[in-house]
């Protein structure tokens, strides 16, 4: 299955918060072994405690790392580690008697994991999922065997559990909503730190790892093709002496609308600097990438601003196809070299870089 980067991003990050929990569930085989020793737990019941959730574990682990989990609606599976967390811990709480409600102070522990992903109503099922299944091992143990059972004492463990765990969820949804809010400000701030803030096209830097992840993708055959286009706003400096700087600001805002209007959702566009920008168009030869960039001078050379009709507006493109093997810097080079070459023809056309 192939990943992109941001996805093995998110996969490393689910890895850790596992080895996390993982570490938990090791802590936790420790301290039942020491009760056990201690004559709170069956001697017996440790390593096989150990045992299954280590099984589980490995199951969880091995979605994970195979990239199954992509697959599911949670790729995180949080939810379903939590419950199983529960089951666990219930398997421990079966068994003890006097320490039972020492025990139950671990109940609510597995749920601080659920701020890094779950929201309330999650939080919510997984702690009525835990009351119900401890409500179960008590209604199992007093049927069976009734003489391991106070009823008011468990009623008060009952009782106490149940608030600890309705203030945990609401303390961790709102950790929670504060995380998703945070993260939500976090992804504005990188999206507007990749945009131009005149044009709202791409910026450099943003073109820069843009095409480097292209070019990978070119080396590794993953796309058929890729065409750099380097545009230059043709005598630009001219209008903005004649008609001033916001009118030259305009022309730039309407040649950005242009180009995206022009250009398919599969291409890219970003402002180089200036009046420069940059196309990445997705192409399978030389001669679609010399139509798209003809088509594109010619719906340029048409622009007008309404407000000043006498502003002549057209554009000279370099154009340079990716060969195999070459870097960024040599395609940029090439693109820029028949630029030159296009303003040395006399500007509003487009040449090709051998």
């Amino acid at each position: 299955m192939m990943h992109s980067i941001e996805t093995d991003t998110k996969q490393a990050l689910r890895i850790r918060r596992f080895l996390m929990a993982a570490v938990t569930y090791g802590f936790c085989a420790a301290l039942c072994q020491v009760c056990a020793w201690l004559g709170y737990l069956p001697l017996w019941l440790p390593i096989w405690w150990a045992i299954g959730a280590a099984v589980v574990n490995a199951l969880f682990f091995y979605l994970i790392y195979s990239g199954l989990n992509l697959r599911l609606r949670d790729p995180s599976m949080t939810e379903a580690q939590l419950i199983f967390s529960m089951f666990a811990a219930m398997a421990i709480i079966s068994q003890a008697d006097e320490a039972r409600g020492a025990f139950l102070m671990f109940v609510p522990v597995p749920l601080l994991f659920g701020v890094l992903r779950l929201n309330f109503m999650q939080m919510v099922r997984v702690g009525l999922i835990g009351l119900a299944t401890y409500i179960a091992v008590i209604v199992e143990i007093w049927h069976h065997q009734p003489e391991r059972v106070r009823i008011s004492l468990e009623a008060l463990y009952l009782l106490s559990l149940a608030s600890v765990m309705g203030f945990v969820c609401l303390m961790c949804s709102y950790i929670s909503g504060i995380r998703a809010r945070l993260s939500s400000a976090v992804a504005t701030i990188n999206e507007l730190a990749r945009r131009d803030p005149l044009t709202g096209l791409y910026n450099r830097r943003d073109l820069m790892e843009k095409l480097e992840l292209e070019i990978a993708r070119c080396n590794r055959k993953l796309r058929p093709g890729l065409a750099l286009c380097l545009l230059d706003m043709d005598h630009f400096k001219s209008i903005n002496d004649s008609f001033g700087h916001p009118v030259g600001d305009e022309v730039l805002i309407l040649c950005g609308k242009r180009l995206t209007e022009t250009l398919r959702s599969t291409d890219y566009i970003a402002r180089y600097g200036g009046e420069e920008f940059v196309l990445l168009l997705d192409v399978h030869s030389r001669e679609m990438a010399l139509q798209a960039c003809d088509r594109v001078r010619r719906q340029l050379e048409q622009m007008r601003l309404p407000e000043v009709p006498d502003c002549a507006i057209s554009a000279s493109i370099g154009l340079a196809y990716f060969v195999e093997g070459e870097d960024s810097a040599t395609l940029i080079q090439r693109a820029d070299l028949a630029l030159y070459e296009a303003k040395g023809n006399g500007r509003n056309c487009v040449c090709i870089a051998p």
